[in-house]
């Protein structure tokens, strides 16, 4: 017997009515990287005394396997619309250095620069994933992300009542 397969990326047009529903106990795989991510980066702060950790490995900063955590994580959430974002790239790509501006934006928009970031894997190099865990990039996604469905989720229920 055949089972039905759910497509792991939302066409963009449903994205928004999908975020709505992800419940608070559905994003602890989320918060729980966010978690670990703060305490090594803080660790790894503490031992190496640098905030630029580029030059170290992953391994090094404790994060084995962080790659395949984030992809379970995300991807099980659906939280990567499906949409042209080859056409989309240099719009992700300004918040690469500045991953301060990602708080604020709306679930579409950040739903839509994780595409990109997890589909520029095979656009620049094979490091490039692994460059945006360490220069704290991701983990900024990750918690502007947790900070968007619950604005989010809070401003749906106040006008649900």
């Amino acid at each position: 017997m055949a089972q039905e397969q759910t497509p792991l990326f939302i066409p963009l047009v449903s994205f928004t009515d999908h975020c709505k529903i992800i419940s608070r106990g559905s994003l602890r795989p989320i918060f729980d990287l966010i978690q670990e991510m703060e305490l090594k980066f803080y660790k790894a702060e503490l031992n190496f005394g640098t905030i630029n950790l580029k030059n170290l490995s992953l391994e090094t900063l404790g994060f084995r396997g962080i790659h395949v955590r984030l992809l379970d994580s995300v991807l099980k959430l659906r939280l990567v619309p499906l949409f042209d974002w080859h056409s989309w790239l240099q719009e992700a790509e300004k918040y690469y250095n500045q991953p301060q501006n990602l708080y604020g934006l709306d679930t579409v928009t950040l739903g839509k620069i994780m595409t990109v970031l997890l589909r520029s894997q095979t656009i620049y190099d094979s490091k490039f994933l692994e460059n945006k865990i360490k220069d704290k990039f991701v983990l900024h996604l990750l918690k502007a992300i947790v900070q968007s469905l619950q604005a989010e989720k809070f401003s749906n229920d106040q006008f649900a009542s």
